[in-house]
């Protein structure tokens, strides 16, 4: 945490204070919470009811909602972990990747050729404006790269080019406040909650629930939850119908807890004391209507 310097200005310390932390907004940092394997649980079994991975909840979608031979797209892919993860789990589906980098999708097709991952192939494009051939994916997949998207309608137009007939889109995001600017509810609920259930040796990083100025999210990452609010939205305005949703909270959990989740450790049942208390805060609040979900999973298919 910071301390004041000597003959520091307020603006100075709150420029100082923002510089210092500009390290954390690094792509993705802000859901480094996720990584906790009792957040994890908490997450599963608030979205599905059961202790299920989030891998494993698409593989089951995939294999319900195609058929050998189809093909997936994933758009944002980045290094293509969780693609390559989805091809060998369903080896008979096509996959393809996109991503804007041209050096990551040289790099991603370089390694996937050396591992022998056949049914996995990566190309240049931007999610921006989605250049499909009508009809030619049977499922599109958003897995943390749609709060990116800037140009939402652009994008729900040009899925739903893509998509095959009966096809859908398969989505697990961050929906919560744009470039995390959290919400009156939330910063009221988070400043309680670190001031009566987490105690001050957890709050390594944070002892009050801030907005992150939008300049430091836009330095750090210009495409960092632009339009995050709005996906859900502008898919059901571009004629979207959602079939499917399961929310996983954490519009609590995220503000409170994301730069110092490393300060809970998963063997210490004091420190699981204090996530799962946590974890019945927001419970409550979401079933009073004070706060929803920052998190979500859903399935889009196009009103034909």
């Amino acid at each position: 945490m910071s301390h004041d310097q000597p003959g520091e200005s307020p603006n100075d310390r709150t420029a100082r204070f923002w510089a210092e932390r500009h390290r954390d907004l690094a792509a993705d940092a802000h859901d480094n919470f996720l990584n906790h394997p009792l957040i994890q649980a908490y997450v599963s079994l608030r979205a599905f009811g059961s202790l299920v991975g989030h891998l494993d909840v698409v593989v089951a979608e995939l294999r319900s909602r195609t058929r050998p031979g189809d093909r997936v797209l994933s758009v944002g892919c980045g290094p293509a972990v969780k693609e390559r993860a989805l091809a060998r789990a369903l080896p008979d589906r096509e996959f393809v990747g996109l991503d804007i980098a041209p050096e990551t999708v040289a790099r991603v097709a370089a390694e996937c050729a050396a591992e022998g991952l056949r049914n996995l192939s990566v190309r240049e494009g931007d999610f921006n404006d989605l250049q499909l051939e009508r009809g030619s994916f049977r499922a599109i997949l958003g897995l943390g790269a749609i709060h990116h998207v800037e140009r939402l309608e652009s994008f729900w137009r040009g899925c739903a080019h893509g998509l095959a007939e009966d096809g859908c889109v398969l989505a697990q995001e961050y929906v919560g406040a744009d470039r995390f600017q959290w919400t009156a509810a939330q910063i009221e609920a988070g400043d309680a909650a670190l001031a009566t259930i987490v105690p001050l040796r957890y709050q390594t990083h944070h002892t009050a629930v801030e907005r992150t100025p939008v300049e430091y999210m836009i330095a750090a990452d210009p495409s960092e939850a632009a339009r995050s609010s709005e996906i859900l939205a502008t898919c059901r305005d571009a004629g979207f119908e959602i079939p499917g949703y399961a929310g996983a909270g954490c519009a609590l959990l995220q503000p409170v807890l994301m730069n110092q989740i490393s300060a809970f450790d998963p063997q210490n049942w004091v420190d699981n004391h204090v996530l799962a208390t946590l974890f019945r805060e927001e419970d409550r609040l979401m079933r009073e209507g004070r706060l929803g979900d920052d998190f979500a999973m859903f399935v889009a298919k196009p009103r034909r």
